[in-house]
C-alpha cells in the first residue's frame, strides 16, 4: 500500500494525471520536480504519527490519512498469553507491509526511565535521590546538633561556616564528620552555621508519582544519572521490545523518549518538606574532573548566596549534572540505538522555561542534542493564547538539528497543555492549524498526536470526521514534504544563556510553576530578545555554547553545523568562559558582529579567567533589545530578494534553503482571509505551493497570494 489515504474519485483522477505528467521528469535532479510528483498526495513518511498501533488501528488510521504509528508495547511486553509479547513483532510487520513508519515508545507511562518502577523494584539503590540541606546557627564554642528529619534517608556531608554580617563565607567551610541521622559540631569564636546535606529518596510528590493511577506503575523512579540504572532501563525495556520485531532496522524508525528528568521538582501546590537537587555519589568526582576543585566543602553555595563566587559554584555543578545526564542516559540511549540501525528521539519536560532546563536536565539543549531526531511538545492553546503562547520553543530543538546536522525534528501536538487539559481533547481544526503553522514556521517538520478520532460520552472529546481529519494529514504532509531536509536562512546566532540560569537556579519546595516565576525577570528578558527578532523579520538560530568553541570562523562567518553566521548576539550575559570570548574575538576580527544586549560579561567562568576577560571588554558597548532591528542589517542571503506584505506580526515568513532552491512559508496568523503581496526588485517566477488543496502553479511577480484563516502558503524558487 503506497499510501494511506482513501481518495476521492476526483482526487484519484488528479493524482493520475499529476503522475501520469511527472513520470518523464521523476528522474531528474530538479527538486520541485520530485515535490510534484507526490504533492497531491504526500507519501506516509511526511503525515502525522499518531498513538496507538494495534489490530484495529491498523484497518483505521489509514482511512483517516494518518501516516505511522507511535507504538506503545509496555502492556504487551509485561503480560502473557495470547495478549503478551508475540503480538508485538506482528504488529510492527503489519504496519511495514502497509508502508507506514513505526516509532516505539520506551516508556510504561510517562515520565520515561522507571519501566513500570522494574528499575527499582530490582535495585533499590537506583532509586533517584535528592540532596537537600538543613541548617542550625551556633555562636562562639557552642554546640549545635542536627537530627535526620524523618523523611529523609541520611546524611552525606557538613560543612560549618563563618558568618560575615549574616552571610555564610562559603570559602572558608570546614568539614564536619556526619553520622547517619545525626550532626553535631562545635564552634570556636564568632557568629557560624552548620550546614548538614542529606538524601531524600524521591519517591513523593513529583511528577513520577502524578501518573501512578492513570498508567498503572509503581511510582519508582530511578536516577537516570547513574547509567547501571539506565542500562538496566534499556535492558527492561528497548531490548525486549526490539528483539521480537524481525529486522527492526529495517521495519521501525527508533525509541522514543517521554519526559525523562531528574525528578528533583514538587509536583504538587502545597508545600514540600524539602527542597532538593539531583545529587549521586560520582558527582562530587566528576566535579572535580571537569572544574579543578572540591564542591564539598561548597555544598552551601548551592542552595544560596548572591556573590559572584556563589553564582559559579552553582553554574559548575549544574554543568555537571548536566554532563551526567547527557552521558548516562542520552548517549547510552542513542549509541545503543545506533549499534541496531534505528534513531533515538524524545520529548521533554517544561522547555518553555530556562529556569526548568536547569532544575529538569541541567542543560537541556545539550542534553537533547545527543539525540538523534531532536523532538518536542507543544500545546495546542485557544485564541485568547494565539498572541503570546511560546510557539518559540520549537528554536530550542531546531536549532539543535542544524548544529548536529539532523534533517528531522519531531513535534508532539499535545491538546492537554495549554488549552483546556483532558476536557478538550479533541481541538477544533482552525486550533490545529494555527498550532501546526507556528511549528512548521518554527522548524519541526515530522508531527505526532493523540487526539481522540471519536467522541467520548464524558465531553472530553468530540472527534473528527474522517475527512477532516485526513485533509489535515494531507496538509502536514504536503508541508512536511517540501520543509524537510531544508535549511533555515539566517546569518544571526543567538547564544544559549544557560550559564545565567545555571547561576541564578537554586532548588525549592515550591510547586514548579511558582519556582518557574522566581526567574521571571531573567526569561522575560529572554523573551523580549527573541519576540524582537521575530518582529522585526530577522531569523535565527539559537547556538550552544559547545557549539561556538567548537565552531569554525573563518572571514567573520561563524559556521556551527549547517548554519552560518555573521552575527551573534549575546543575551544578557553577565559571566562567560574565556575560550568563548576568544572565539568572539576571531569572529569579530574578521568581520562578524557582536551584539551586546542589555548587559555584556564581568567575569570569567573562573576567577582566573576574569581580568583577562575585564580588559578585553573595558570599552565595549551594550545594545538596548529594543535597538536590535536597527542595527542588524538583512540577515539573508542576497538571492531571498523578495519582499512581503503585511508585516511579520501578521504574516511572518520563514525563508529556507534546499538543494539550491530558495523556499518562503507565509503563514497566516490573522484569523481572518489575507491577500499578501510578494514583490521584488526585479521581475521574476515564482512556484506557489498551496498546502491546503496541493495545487502547485507559476506566478510572475508582483503578485498576490490568497491565504485563508489559519492556513499557510509554499514559494519555492
Amino acid at each position: 500500500m503506497l499510501y494511506s489515504t482513501n481518495l476521492t474519485c476526483l482526487q484519484c483522477l488528479t493524482l493520475a494525471i499529476g503522475l501520469a505528467m511527472a513520470l518523464p521528469s521523476m528522474a531528474s535532479d530538479d527538486l520541485i520536480d520530485r515535490i510534484e510528483a507526490d504533492f497531491i498526495n504526500p507519501p506516509n513518511e511526511y503525515r502525522l504519527v499518531q498513538y496507538g498501533l494495534a489490530e484495529w488501528s491498523l484497518e483505521r488510521y489509514p482511512t483517516y490519512g494518518i501516516g505511522g504509528f507511535m507504538a506503545f508495547f509496555h502492556g504487551e511486553l509485561y503480560q502473557s498469553g495470547d495478549e503478551g509479547p508475540e503480538r508485538i513483532g506482528p504488529l510492527v510487520d503489519a504496519a511495514f507491509e502497509r508502508n507506514m513508519p513505526v516509532w516505539l515508545a520506551d516508556d510504561f507511562g510517562y515520565p520515561s526511565g522507571m519501566a513500570g518502577g522494574r528499575v527499582v523494584e530490582e535495585n533499590p539503590e537506583f532509586e533517584v535521590r535528592g540532596l537537600t540541606r538543613l541548617a542550625a546557627e551556633g555562636q562562639g564554642e557552642s554546640t549545635v546538633a542536627i537530627d535526620l528529619p524523618e523523611d529523609a534517608e541520611r546524611f552525606v556531608h557538613a560543612v560549618r561556616y563563618p558568618m560575615v554580617d549574616g552571610t555564610p563565607d562559603f570559602a572558608q567551610g570546614e568539614t564536619v564528620a556526619v553520622e547517619p541521622n545525626r550532626v553535631e559540631a562545635t564552634g570556636s569564636n564568632g557568629d557560624w552555621r552548620l550546614d548538614a546535606f542529606a538524601l531524600v529518596i524521591r519517591d513523593r510528590d513529583t511528577q513520577a508519582q502524578s501518573t501512578m493511577e492513570q498508567f498503572g506503575h509503581s511510582g519508582r523512579y530511578p536516577d537516570l544519572m547513574n547509567a547501571d540504572a539506565m542500562e538496566r532501563f534499556i535492558a527492561h525495556m528497548h531490548a525486549p521490545i526490539l528483539e521480537r520485531i524481525e529486522d527492526p532496522a529495517t521495519k521501525v524508525e527508533g525509541f522514543y523518549t517521554n519526559e525523562p528528568n531528574l525528578m528533583q521538582l514538587h509536583w504538587t501546590p502545597e508545600e514540600g518538606p524539602f527542597a532538593c537537587l539531583p545529587w549521586n555519589a560520582g558527582l562530587p568526582e566528576r566535579f572535580q574532573e571537569m572544574h579543578g576543585y572540591d564542591v564539598l566543602p561548597l555544598l552551601g553555595a548551592l542552595f544560596e548566596g548572591e556573590g559572584l563566587d556563589a553564582r559559579r559554584v552553582r553554574m559548575h555543578f549544574h554543568q555537571t549534572v548536566a554532563e551526567a545526564l547527557t552521558d548516562s542516559f542520552a548517549r547510552q540511549i542513542a549509541d545503543w540505538c545506533t549499534e541496531r540501525g534505528i534513531a533515538s528521539s524524545g520529548h521533554f519536560l517544561l522547555n518553555e522555561y530556562l529556569s526548568m532546563h536547569v532544575a529538569c536536565y541541567g542543560d537541556l539543549m545539550k542534553f537533547a542534542s545527543e539525540f538523534h531526531v531532536p523532538a518536542l511538545d507543544i500545546g495546542i492553546p485557544n485564541p485568547d493564547r494565539f498572541g503570546t503562547f511560546p510557539y518559540q520553543q520549537t528554536r530550542f530543538f531546531s536549532s539543535i538539528a542544524s548544529w548536529k546536522e539532523h534533517d528531522r525534528v519531531i513535534l508532539l501536538l499535545d491538546p492537554i497543555i495549554a488549552g483546556g487539559g483532558l476536557q478538550r481533547l479533541s481541538p477544533a481544526m482552525p486550533l490545529l492549524l494555527n498550532s501546526t503553522n507556528m511549528a512548521f514556521f518554527h522548524g519541526a517538520n515530522l508531527f505526532t498526536s493523540y487526539k481522540p478520532l471519536d467522541a467520548r460520552p464524558d465531553g472530553s472529546a468530540t472527534g473528527y470526521t474522517e475527512e477532516e481529519y485526513r485533509a489535515f494529514n494531507e496538509y502536514i504532509g504536503r508541508i512536511a514534504r517540501v520543509l524537510r531536509g531544508a535549511r533555515r536562512e539566517t546569518s544571526i546566532a543567538l547564544y544559549y544563556p544557560i550559564a545565567m540560569f545555571q547561576a541564578d537556579y537554586r532548588p525549592s519546595n515550591r510547586h514548579w510553576p511558582q519556582v518557574a516565576g522566581e526567574y521571571r525577570d531573567r526569561q522575560e528578558a529572554w523573551d523580549r530578545t527573541e519576540a524582537a527578532l521575530l518582529d522585526g523579520d530577522l531569523d535565527y538560530h539559537i547556538v550552544h555554547p559547545e557549539a561556538v568553541a567548537d565552531a569554525t570562523i573563518r572571514d567573520g562567518v561563524m559556521t556551527i553545523g549547517s548554519g552560518s553566521f555573521r552575527y551573534l548576539i549575546m543575551p544578557q550575559m553577565e559571566v562567560l568562559p574565556l575560550a568563548i570570548l576568544e572565539q568572539i574575538e576571531a569572529f569579530e576580527a574578521g568581520g562578524g558582529t557582536v551584539l551586546w544586549v542589555d548587559a555584556k560579561p564581568e567575569a570569567g567562568a573562573y576567577a582566573h579567567e576574569d581580568a583577562v576577560l575585564a580588559q578585553h571588554m573595558d570599552g565595549v558597548a551594550t545594545v538596548p533589545v529594543e535597538n536590535l532591528t536597527g542595527i542588524i542589517e538583512r540577515p539573508y542571503d542576497a538571492a531571498f530578494d523578495l519582499s512581503f506584505a503585511p508585516g511579520p506580526t501578521v504574516m511572518p515568513v520563514a525563508r529556507f534553503s534546499r538543494e539550491g532552491k530558495r523556499i518562503y512559508y507565509l503563514v497566516n496568523r490573522s484569523g481572518e482571509h489575507l491577500e499578501a503581496e510578494v514583490t521584488a526588485e526585479r521581475s521574476q517566477r515564482i512556484t506557489v505551493l498551496d498546502p491546503v488543496t496541493g495545487a502547485i502553479t507559476d506566478r510572475e511577480l508582483p503578485t498576490t497570494i490568497e491565504i485563508d484563516a489559519f492556513n499557510s502558503m509554499l514559494i519555492m524558487m
